[in-house]
């Protein structure tokens, strides 16, 4: 019987072959053939970078680059009798080595005895080390000579994933070239690419996940098309890799980010706890958790330098809307919280509990015992009041020149301003109630609404969610300044009747906005979701209840409550006398 012939994973049957196959390394790749063809070409190298990225797959190809039968060229052929051993593991001068298993002196001293003799079937021996961070000490100290001093025709590639860890004296020794990661936009039109060579129906969406999550590893993205094909039986769909992976880590931030922008601890703990029956490892969560807030806070810091952020134009657009959602203090306070999260990590036995912790403090300051928790509260105190922190100064001293004291908040003259409501979307059902008593929440007038039972299966969660195709809708149907103003709105409580949205603090005109067009998203909800709700509008604050400023105690007033903390012992200035001589 004819044995047959085994599987090949799709990593390993695309692997690149030439030097214009290997992706996103075109720094690399221009260097090598330029001295190639310029018989400038070093006889040590260090290939470092992340996995995945086409290391050993370079290796090999400047190893057929200087043993091709067409000559030393910066373009094998592929298809001689040097290229075909060397692509099939089979050359006699061509060694891999892996460090992981062959690290010790004595195989230090073996390849340092066997590289001085000829080639045996190519023009030059090449020794590609594998994993070279593993040699020992012992070992980097047998070659160390060997690499000063080469024999001719021999030439040694060092691949590694942990550059930190290799000896300053090999390092310097070696032309060094750093491997990057493939870009999201260039490793799914590979994806697609290797889905219509094997006849898989990828769609586009579903390879730019797989692309995100494999982090620009080649390696793994395949892996994860060839398991996902067998799963799906040929068509790979975003459901097939909820399935197979889990929610796209990136939803998962957005959900995230979202419930902390209003300190939504109930969705926090139900989306970590989703993780933990998934599978997931806390510790990536948090490290992927930690890298989409730092996209937030750069996209806030520097708008105009996109390139900073590996993501498409229509994910950095998501992103942009998002970041809007948080003040740079918010920003940077959650990820000061998320990097502590992360260390202590390191030793504790739950991570879990560390990393819940971590999102109520962020999302709830009260919680925060720490300084910079009080800090945030603060902060979102000074909103309450209507402070202007950035204009407190100019303002005193247009205040000292008039003699014009300004209006407290509480003044009878704000009573007929559109201003809206400073109110926490945090608050119990008795004080939303309140709420919607306040002047300037939005008040609809009352219609036909559909059945709670037709929206039984909608909760706050299923709106943040279908916010991003609400908002899309709206712009499908010409409905720009909706749309535009309700990018930064996010649902913060839904009862069946009356879907609440969050703006944040610096977006209170976002209120008025929606309450002229209130109409038009309640049209919008009725044609995407099949129900119009009621909407009622709050500006995002932590503090659960509403300030009324109250006017200063007298000064006699001030006296007697601290003779009432300290005793009747407290000495006050005397009165001023008549002068002597009066």
């Amino acid at each position: 019987m004819a044995e047959e012939k085994q599987y090949q994973s799709l990593y390993r049957r695309y692997r690149p072959q030439r030097p214009q196959e290997v992706l996103g390394q075109e720094h690399v790749i221009r260097a090598l053939t330029g001295a190639i063809e310029s018989g400038r070409l070093a006889h040590a190298f260090l290939f470092c970078g992340p996995r995945g990225t086409g290391k050993t797959s370079t290796a090999r190809i400047l190893a057929k680059m200087v043993n091709c039968e067409k000559g030393s060229t910066s373009d094998p052929c592929g298809v001689c009798e040097q290229c075909t051993s060397i692509r099939e593991g089979g050359h006699m001068d061509v060694r891999e080595i892996d460090a992981a298993s062959h690290g010790g002196v004595e195989d230090a001293r073996e390849l340092r005895e066997r590289a001085p003799t000829a080639p045996a079937m190519g023009r030059e021996k090449v020794y590609i080390i594998d994993e070279a961070q593993r040699l020992s000490p012992p070992a980097f100290d047998a070659l160390l000579k060997l690499f000063e001093e080469p024999p001719p025709g021999v030439r040694f590639i060092l691949a590694t994933t942990e550059p930190h860890k290799m000896p300053a004296t090999i390092i310097g020794r070696c032309q060094r070239f750093d491997f990057r990661r493939v870009s999201v936009e260039e490793l799914t039109k590979h994806l697609l690419w290797v889905a219509g060579q094997e006849g898989l129906k990828l769609s586009e969406a579903a390879a730019e996940a797989i692309a995100r999550y494999s982090e620009g590893s080649v390696r793994d993205a395949l892996s994860v098309v060839d398991q996902a094909g067998l799963l799906g039986a040929g068509e790979i769909s975003e459901d097939v890799l909820a399935a197979l992976l889990g929610a796209p880590p990136l939803e998962t931030q957005y959900q995230l980010a979202d419930a902390l922008a209003v300190g939504d601890a109930r969705s926090l703990f139900a989306t970590v706890n989703r993780l933990v029956q998934e599978g997931q490892d806390i510790r990536h969560v948090t490290t992927e958790t930690l890298t989409h807030f730092r996209n937030l806070l750069i996209i806030q810091a520097a708008p105009d330098k996109q390139e900073l952020i590996d993501v498409t134009p229509d994910e950095y657009e998501r992103l942009r809307t998002q970041s809007s959602k948080f003040s740079a203090a918010e920003l940077s306070r959650i990820i000061a919280l998320l990097l502590a999260a992360q260390a202590d990590m390191r030793w504790t036995t739950s991570p879990r509990l560390t990393l819940e912790l971590a999102l109520v403090r962020a999302g709830i300051p009260e919680t925060d015992p720490q300084p910079h928790g009080l800090v945030s509260r603060i902060e979102r105190l000074e909103r309450l009041a209507g402070v202007d922190t950035t204009g407190i100064a100019q303002r005193a001293e247009a205040d000292g020149a008039t003699g014009t004291p300004r209006p407290s908040s509480s003044s009878p003259g704000d009573e007929g301003r559109s201003e809206p409501p400073r109110a926490s979307p945090r608050s119990s059902e008795g004080q939303a109630r309140a709420r919607s008593e306040q002047p300037g929440a939005v008040a609809t007038p009352p219609v036909t609404q559909t059945p709670i039972a037709a929206a039984g299966n909608l909760d706050v969660d299923a709106f943040r969610r279908s916010w991003p195709d609400v908002v899309h809708h709206l712009r499908d149907s010409r409905r720009m300044i909706l749309a535009t103003t309700l990018d930064v709105a996010t649902p913060v409580a839904f009862d069946g009747e009356t879907l609440e949205l969050a703006f944040p603090p610096d977006r209170r005109f976002g209120v008025e906005k929606v309450e002229g067009k209130q109409d038009e998203l309640r049209d919008a909800l009725q044609e995407l979701l099949g129900l119009r709700p009621r909407i009622k509008c709050v500006v995002r604050d932590s503090v659960v209840e509403i300030l009324e400023e109250e006017p200063p105690a007298s000064e006699d007033a001030a006296i007697d409550l601290i003779k009432d903390a300290f005793g009747e012992g407290v000495a006050t200035e005397p009165e001023p006398g008549p002068a002597p001589g009066d």
